[in-house]
């Protein structure tokens, strides 16, 4: 449940191990993948191995909390039935958290949000507002049909960007100055709802602890939702004749960086909702990635190389979650990873495949290392963060159950 529900192996282990030592088993070893985990449990001279599949692939940041919940606080001697019982609670009660017409509407403010960070315009981002949610729109709908997810991303970026074109045009068809200064090459960021930023992340993060099953797992399928949209997009693209071009719109002064905090608090907001985080998730994620953020572009500005400037901001929230998560009863994944995924660089992403499709080699390998790099970094930040507040992450040796597996030899 746990897997399915997003979360990265790491906490899937432990979440298992808990239930392995509190069922009074004596050993427990697993191996997890992005839709696959191997178990098998020892008691005495008897073990049992168990495989199972993972159909469905999303992220659920209230079940995560659920899930982490029950697992924390399973009696010592817990039985089978216990179990089975609090597990069939958290499938019936937690549900999602937000109506569908808001986790659309999410869609589109986290890609306004991004829209004002990759300094579009605000009648730009306005645009993004309404083509990005009638992407995620169209991408929820599907998913609730067991569609295939590649071919989900796809449809949904390809409507994204043909509604952002169809409003370009009929802006441009008004005559008014104004409302023919929204750029065209925008569209890019109505796209951006569809950035696998989750499993991006943590995938990162299972590999820093050398769990590459599941690291190179995640990275494959973050990998293969960007390729679907990007090339969908690149079709949308090149039928109209419109470039995913940087445009550097900026307000004057102090104005520029409170619409930066703006943009940001709402964008992580918009990706905690479209996560299914609770209320209390959702601002302080917004919150922490506010912070974080800020710090980001105001060292980038400062000189420093935007990837550092990335990872920096990273190392930021995860320090700042550290104490809060614990406090507030909430995994700290649900908080990092959703503040993160606002300074994750989408554009760049749907940049180089554009240019690699133009065969402008060159270009794309500028925008794909700047992603990757950024990426990376922003997932390094976090894993320091987690290094230098849990000792069971700074040292490379395994890590003991709560109370240790007890022998009944």
């Amino acid at each position: 449940m746990l897997l399915a529900s997003g979360t990265g192996s790491y906490r899937v282990k432990r979440a298992m191990e808990r239930a392995a030592s509190a069922l009074g088993m004596e050993r427990h070893d697993a191996s997890v993948s992005l839709t696959e985990i191997m178990v098998t449990a020892h008691r005495g001279d008897n073990f049992r191995t168990v495989v199972r599949e993972v159909y469905r692939v999303k992220v659920d940041a209230a079940r995560i909390a659920a899930l982490e919940h029950v697992s924390r606080h399973l009696p010592e001697d817990c039985t089978a039935e216990h179990l089975e019982a609090e597990l069939d609670r958290v499938s019936r009660t937690v549900t999602p958290v937000w109506k569908p017409w808001q986790n659309t509407l999410a869609g589109g403010v986290a890609c306004a949000g991004f829209a004002i960070l990759n300094r579009f315009s605000p009648l730009d981002a306005l645009v993004v507002l309404v083509a990005a949610s009638a992407g995620q729109d169209l991408r929820r709908r599907l998913a609730h049909r067991w569609l295939n997810q590649f071919g989900v991303a796809a449809l949904a970026a390809a409507l994204a960007s043909l509604v952002y074109l169809v409003i370009v045009a009929l802006l441009d068809a008004t005559g008014l100055p104004l409302l023919r200064s929204v750029n065209g090459p925008g569209y890019v960021a109505s796209l951006l709802f569809l950035v696998p930023g989750f499993p991006m992340i943590t995938s990162i993060l299972d590999m820093a602890r050398l769990d590459f099953t599941a690291g190179l797992s995640r990275a494959t399928y973050s990998l293969g939702l960007v390729i679907a949209a990007t090339l969908s997009a690149w079709v949308m693209s090149f039928a109209t004749g419109m470039a995913p071009l940087p445009t550097q719109f900026s307000l004057p002064g102090a104005w520029q960086w409170i619409a930066f905090a703006l943009a940001t608090f709402l964008g992580v907001a918009g990706f905690a909702v479209l996560f299914n985080s609770t209320a209390p998730m959702v601002l302080v994620a917004a919150l922490l990635g506010m912070i974080g953020n800020l710090c980001r572009l105001g060292l980038g500005q400062a000189g420093m190389p935007n990837q550092l400037a990335a990872g920096v901001g990273g190392l930021v929230i995860g320090l700042m979650a550290a104490p809060l998560a614990p406090r507030l009863h909430l995994p700290r994944i649900t908080l990092t990873v959703p503040a993160c995924v606002i300074m994750v660089p989408g554009a760049a992403m749907y940049r180089m495949m554009y240019w690699l499709n133009g065969r402008d080699v060159s270009q794309a390998l500028g925008f794909g290392a700047d992603a990757v790099l950024t990426v990376v970094s922003i997932s390094a930040g976090l894993a320091v963060a987690r290094m230098l507040t849990d000792p069971h992450w700074a040292f490379a040796k395994p890590i003991p159950s709560p109370h240790a597996f007890r022998s009944r030899a």
